[in-house]
């Protein structure tokens, strides 16, 4: 089933080697959260990287989506509301 949504777009951002494993990168994903005040599953991706998929995956949940033409992600989380939610994973 098709649908056209208004979604806040994130672009991959990369975190330099030397400062990877940190935590820095998810600091950074987190104030934009914050700041946006939105959940992460209500974002769209434009053409992320596996490391980025993988990184969305293990610090908010998100995992499952469906490819589209336009290489952006919309995780299935955005449609139905479900986040996997744990302190460790909550935006401060």
């Amino acid at each position: 089933r098709m649908r056209e949504i208004n979604a806040f777009c994130v672009l991959d951002f990369f975190v330099h080697k030397s400062c990877q494993r940190r935590g820095f990168g998810k600091k950074l994903f987190d104030f934009m959260i914050r700041h946006e005040r939105l959940p992460a599953r209500k974002f769209a991706i434009d053409r992320p990287s596996h490391k980025f998929l993988n990184f969305l995956s293990k610090h908010y949940g998100l995992a499952r989506f469906q490819p589209q033409n336009n290489n952006f992600v919309v995780f299935d989380q955005y449609f139905t509301g479900s986040n996997r939610t744990t302190p460790n994973q909550t935006a401060r």
